[in-house]
């Protein structure tokens, strides 16, 4: 696994378990969970934090 998906993924599972701890979650939550995960990772290329 490279960097750039060691990053998403991290993002992505930690938006879940906000979302819900108990683990509750619904089909939007993954869409979102998605979604922030992008966002994170966009973020950190633009900010100079990541290379490509």
């Amino acid at each position: 696994m490279n960097e750039f998906q060691k990053i998403w993924l991290s993002a992505y599972k930690g938006w879940l378990l906000a979302v819900s701890p108990s683990g509750e979650l619904h089909s939007t939550d993954y869409t979102a969970a998605r979604e922030h995960a992008d966002a994170v990772l966009n973020s950190l290329i633009k900010a100079g934090e990541v290379q490509q």
